[in-house]
């Protein structure tokens, strides 16, 4: 029922947003069709067309990569090459690519192609890019590590709520279905 809800939530916020996007795309193309000398009135049922035609883009992007930020109970950041970090009831996981194997976060921090992650066996840095895995059983050895490649200590990682609401907020938020 969560995800039904969301999933309307979605739509609403898609053609509000179509609200504000068909004008500008309206305009833009009557400019370009003015310049091709091939512009041929203002009809209120092209406008339309624009507007539902932007608002299934806006709902189409929301389940694409970049937009989909979960449905319902679960939410979801992407990190970058095809990864995301997932949660769902107040459990955070990170599946890398290629398994099927779910690893249980505590709190992470993303710098670069790197994923520096407390887990429950200790800390764990993913490499993105390579998808290597480096594993620390201790907080010290993994200090160690991070602070000699330039990357986030472990007093420094966040759990996934603060990552989501930043990374989700802002323009994202505004623009965005």
């Amino acid at each position: 029922m969560t995800t039904l809800l969301h999933f309307l939530f979605t739509v609403i916020k898609s053609y509000l947003l179509a609200l504000v996007y068909a004008p500008i795309i309206w305009i833009l193309w009557v400019m370009i069709l003015k310049a091709l000398k091939k512009y041929t009135g203002f009809k209120w049922r092209k406008v339309f067309q624009v507007y539902v035609i932007t608002g299934l883009l806006l709902i189409v992007f929301s389940f694409t990569y970049y937009g989909d930020h979960g449905l319902g109970d679960e939410s979801r950041i992407p990190l970058g090459h095809g990864e995301a970090i997932k949660q769902g009831d107040e459990f955070a996981y990170f599946t890398p690519k290629g398994t099927s194997k779910q690893v249980h976060v505590k709190t992470f921090v993303l710098k670069g192609d790197n994923l520096c992650m407390s887990v429950d066996s200790g800390y764990k840095v993913y490499n993105l890019k390579t998808k290597g895995v480096v594993n620390f059983s201790e907080g010290q050895m993994y200090d160690a590590f991070a602070f000699s490649y330039g990357l986030p200590l472990s007093l420094q990682l966040q759990n996934f709520r603060s990552q989501y609401d930043k990374y989700w907020s802002g323009w994202r938020f505004w623009l965005l279905p």
